[in-house]
């Protein structure tokens, strides 16, 4: 028994995915959606208010604009919460590795990233699949986040720091993470029919988490080298974005100066990015080579 819960900014969305999981979850279930199409609250709000007016002791937190290929998915959850009574929450598509510099949840390595996807780029539609069964990551996205309901009750979504939405299922996950494991499932497909949106709210929470759990990241167990890569591509790429967002100079060379810069980085590293950098703005190399 599951309680889906779905905040709602699109009527015929809402439709098209309750009629899709009453065709392909396979136990019983309730929907429980939250209206917000006038923007009123943010989503760990809207969550959070789905979730205390759920009945059933599973949950399952799904974005409106999915559909589910894989029949008898309630029963995947089901089955794998029974059998592992210490998992905090099940996704599809996760990653093993949290940077400290901000970043999406991704991390962009193949020994990292761990998810099952159909994912909907522009007008590509991409079949990612890098998990067969079940794999333990540290973070989630958030299009599928389930947990059985007394861990959302110890670690409710936090709606005072997040309040729109962005980063509400990385800081989930953060603060499950601390005392209950994070899976990923391959037993389950779910196309996602939009990308996310990295604007500049998108950078401003992106900041925010990091501020808040500064204290354990980086999270996973990667090499020093691993380690350096992935944090100093993750530096490169909001530094990039905020240069796209028009960001002021002095902001981004903060930004891109904080978070373990040193020992994080290299001359080698330093010296190449400034020169690429350079190269881009006389435009003798194209924007899309920055990195």
């Amino acid at each position: 028994m599951l309680s889906v819960i779905i905040c709602s900014k699109n009527k015929n969305q809402l439709l098209s995915v309750s009629e899709n999981i009453e065709k392909t979850i396979g136990i019983e279930y309730e929907i429980i959606k939250i209206d917000n199409t006038n923007n009123n609250f943010g989503i760990c709000k809207a969550y959070n208010i789905g979730a205390a007016l759920s009945k059933y002791s599973l949950l399952c937190f799904v974005h409106e604009d999915v559909h589910f290929h894989t029949y008898d998915w309630g029963k995947v959850i089901l089955n794998f919460f029974e059998q592992n009574k210490g998992a905090g929450i099940l996704g599809v598509a996760g990653s093993k590795y949290k940077s400290v510099v901000p970043s999406i949840w991704a991390q962009g390595l193949f020994n990292t990233d761990s998810l099952n996807i159909l994912q909907h780029y522009y007008q590509k539609v991409v079949n990612i699949k890098t998990t067969i069964k079940f794999d333990e990551v540290k973070t989630l996205d958030g299009i599928f986040l389930c947990c059985p309901k007394i861990i959302w009750n110890k670690n409710k979504f936090d709606e005072i720091n997040f309040d729109k939405f962005h980063f509400y299922d990385l800081d989930f996950c953060t603060q499950v993470g601390q005392h209950n494991k994070i899976y990923v499932t391959g037993e389950i497909l779910i196309e996602h029919f939009s990308s996310g949106n990295l604007n500049n709210d998108w950078v401003k929470y992106a900041i925010k988490y990091t501020k808040k759990w500064l204290h354990i990241l980086p999270l996973g167990n990667l090499s020093r080298n691993q380690q350096r890569s992935i944090e100093w591509r993750n530096r490169k790429i909001l530094f990039f974005r905020m240069n796209i967002l028009r960001y002021p100079v002095i902001d981004i060379l903060k930004v891109f100066f904080s978070w373990n810069f040193v020992s994080n980085s290299s001359f080698y590293n330093i010296f190449g990015f400034f020169i690429r950098l350079f190269l881009t703005k006389l435009r003798i190399i194209k924007t899309d080579k920055f990195y």
